[in-house]
């Protein structure tokens, strides 16, 4: 997840002293690589109804005709936004979004989500009830209600958020959940929407600028809910949302899946004002920005063209899977010409900032 929400010009040089206090002075594992230490060290859960465990969007267990969804997120005051400048009714859309958008990469429909505030002494109530107001409006629009939660104290402002969603296995020819897990050599890679707005409003942010309509997703992501039930009844069977960069997710896929793939850069959809307002850098933020929460697929040349007449969101063909390489890394970008051009970084790592 990126760094903020939303700044103004006089708070530049506090973004900079907030990424120099809570960025380790030593080199940081990597997020990914933690995680997996930290789950290997627990006993597999001996649970008939467990069908997706650690490693996906969501896990997920069989319940009836039902398969539900667990997802959580957090995002932490001085990590994810600054309280100082945040708009708070954006914050609580956001907060809940990065949970829809889970829930929307394995083809489910959103159920419930809990809430739960850690607050610090003074905070203002005006601020909670405008937090809500955002949450009210987005779980209004896609699902999601709030249900429950917790409020503690807490020395910064933070809001962690559970979803859970749901398939109703009756409804659908393909009612197993989408995974990363299933992608195959010679699948074509597709993306739902546009990719690099929200790295471009992070960029316009960071420079005290104004940030534009088209860029706005950064602020108030809309996830592909509608998106990932279509694509899922479609026959698609992996999927992640685009929450750390297209490189980086697109990577956990081949990872998950033992396989590795190439993109072709020019297919790659971006906003024409990416590209007017980025001349020099619009790649990046398209490969590696990150948090534009649209859908990245991998499925069969027929089922692809099975969800393009189906999904209303337009879908983009934007590579290919290929067997695993043995000496280069799990994902390929080119150009026209068949350069590789694969950035350096994939994308956003929590522990590396």
């Amino acid at each position: 997840m990126a760094l903020l929400c939303w700044a103004p010009t006089n708070l530049i040089q506090t973004l900079h002293i907030i990424r120099y206090v809570t960025t380790p002075h030593t080199t940081p594992p990597d997020e990914f690589a933690l995680i997996a230490d930290l789950v290997a060290g627990l006993k597999t859960p001996d649970l008939a109804d467990l069908i997706v465990g650690n490693g996906d969007d969501c896990s997920a267990l069989r319940r009836g005709h039902f398969i539900d969804v667990y997802t959580t997120d957090t995002m932490v005051d001085g990590v994810h936004f600054l309280s100082a400048s945040v708009n708070w009714e954006d914050l609580g859309w956001k907060s809940i979004a990065v949970n829809l958008s889970d829930i929307a990469a394995m083809g489910a429909e959103p159920l419930h989500t809990l809430v739960t505030l850690g607050i610090p002494p003074g905070f203002p109530a005006d601020s909670l009830k405008k937090i809500y107001s955002g949450i009210g409006a987005i779980t209004s629009e896609l699902g999601g209600p709030v249900t429950g939660g917790d409020v503690v104290r807490a020395d910064n402002l933070f809001i962690s958020v559970a979803a859970v969603g749901t398939i109703d296995t009756r409804s659908s020819e393909y009612p197993a959940p989408m995974l990363r897990s299933n992608a195959m050599h010679g699948d074509v890679i597709g993306i739902t929407g546009v990719v690099g707005a929200s790295g471009a409003g992070l960029e316009l942010i960071k420079a005290g600028k104004t940030v534009p309509g088209w860029a706005q997703v950064h602020n108030r992501p809309i996830p592909d809910v509608i998106a990932g039930q279509v694509l899922r009844a479609s026959g698609v069977k992996c999927a992640i949302d685009v929450s750390d960069g297209l490189v980086a997710d697109l990577s956990h896929i081949c990872e998950q899946s033992n396989v590795a793939a190439t993109i072709e850069m020019e297919k790659v959809p971006v906003p024409t004002q990416l590209k007017d307002s980025f001349p020099d850098d619009w790649r990046r933020l398209a490969l590696s920005g990150g948090e534009d929460y649209v859908l990245l697929f991998a499925c069969s040349e027929e089922v692809f063209a099975r969800a393009a007449t189906a999904v209303e969101t337009p879908i983009t063909r934007i590579g290919t899977v290929r067997g695993k390489p043995e000496s280069v890394g799990p994902v390929l970008v080119i150009d026209a010409n068949g350069n590789d051009i694969t950035p350096t970084r994939g994308g956003w790592d929590h522990l590396s900032g």
